[in-house]
């Protein structure tokens, strides 16, 4: 009861503490695409380079420092087994020029004391523009997975028919932004759009909602013959702005699956972790494991009609914390197991960890706190 009374007291105060996370890991992205040029810092698989692999006993350390002598940019890690022993080597550098990759050979040999042959080591090469280019899509996808987890939230919650119709026209046009529309899916997504056009227009009841309707669907085919790529962001801030002006539940989800994801990006940026393809991966998973518990503590909320609002986040709380701790003891056993073999499992479960860390005080605090605020006030 007195824990009851405090948080009814409290419930918006605390909001302070997720909003100052969101606040200081926005500031230092901001601050960090600024010196770097980018959001991350990426490595071979992302940038292209060369990766070699070899067997030593040497210690990682030694051939860090005296390669470093002549090679600003290169990482070296190591490969063990499950009970630490080294197994061997590998040597990153961002290049693939062949007379490069040989001073490296050499470089490495004169450290390690014996030739590099392909009996005892393996040589790994990326280009430069197949990395950056899958980059580049990798990150469209995480953009438009956020985008399309938006819509399904605001479908699912969302109360105004006509607003939903116009969020998908709008969310299609921002999916022609976002990706470049093949032809084997130009024909479904113009019928599809077109369809909800005219549902659209069905639900229309004034000359406004008219005229709206046909401005979104012209939008769209603009935008279908003539991509103008900064539009993107208008689009989503547009997007977010009806979800926050109609749904404040729809909002309230989405903010928190934002912060699951801006939170531990600034932190592994912070300790200037090299993000693989492996790491994008990683914060796609992250959005879907985030939205879980937001749904299910928004509709335990706002469903149970004959149940008080305390008890009902109680009762998501309890399933909620249970989903999400099994999910971190299950990553965290794996993580150990897989640790010493520096395999690309490593930074998803990491990157997994961290933001389901966060998710427990984005969730119920961020979000419990905003639905609880939000059905209050209606009542």
């Amino acid at each position: 009861m007195k824990f009851t009374r405090w948080y009814d007291n409290n419930h918006k105060k605390i909001l302070i503490i997720p909003a100052l996370l969101i606040i200081i890991s926005l500031v230092y992205l901001s601050y960090f695409t600024v010196q770097n040029q980018d959001i991350i810092y990426k490595d071979v698989s992302l940038t292209g380079g060369t990766t070699i692999t070899f067997s030593t006993n040497i210690s990682v350390s030694e051939l860090q420092t005296q390669l470093s002598q002549t090679y600003s940019d290169v990482s070296v890690s190591s490969i063990s087994d499950n009970t630490g022993k080294q197994l061997g080597i590998v040597v990153i550098i961002p290049d693939t020029n062949e007379n490069a990759i040989m001073n490296l050979k050499t470089s490495i040999q004169d450290v390690v004391g014996f030739q590099l042959t392909d009996e005892n080591s393996s040589i790994e090469f990326s280009g430069s523009t197949l990395s950056q280019d899958f980059y580049s899509q990798l990150v469209k996808a995480v953009i438009f997975a956020f985008l399309l987890m938006a819509l399904v939230v605001f479908i699912v919650f969302g109360e105004n028919k006509k607003i939903k119709v116009y969020s998908i026209l709008l969310t299609a046009a921002t999916a022609i932004l976002t990706f470049s529309v093949n032809n084997s899916i130009k024909i479904p997504l113009v019928i599809s759009v077109i369809t909800v056009f005219f549902y659209s227009l069905y639900l229309s009841k004034t000359k406004k909602e008219y005229i709206f309707s046909l401005s979104l669907i012209t939008i769209f085919f603009v935008f279908y013959f003539l991509p103008i790529y900064l539009a993107i962001i208008p689009l989503a801030i547009l997007l977010f702005t009806i979800y926050a002006v109609v749904s404040v539940p729809s909002i309230a989800v989405i903010l928190s699956a934002f912060a699951d994801i801006v939170i531990p990006l600034a932190i592994i940026d912070f300790f200037g972790v090299k993000i693989s393809a492996a790491g994008i991966v990683a914060f796609l998973m992250l959005i879907g494991y985030s939205v879980d518990t937001d749904i299910l503590l928004t509709i335990r909320v706002l469903k149970k009609k004959n149940e008080s609002v305390n008890n009902a986040i109680y009762g998501a709380f309890k399933t909620g914390t249970s989903m999400t701790l099994t999910s971190m003891v299950a990553i965290s056993v794996a993580l150990i197991v897989v640790y010493n073999f520096h395999s690309i499992l490593n930074q998803i479960f990491i990157i997994l960890i961290i933001g389901l860390g966060f998710d427990l005080i984005n969730t119920w605090i961020t979000n419990a706190s905003i639905i609880k605020w939000y059905v209050e006030k209606r009542k």
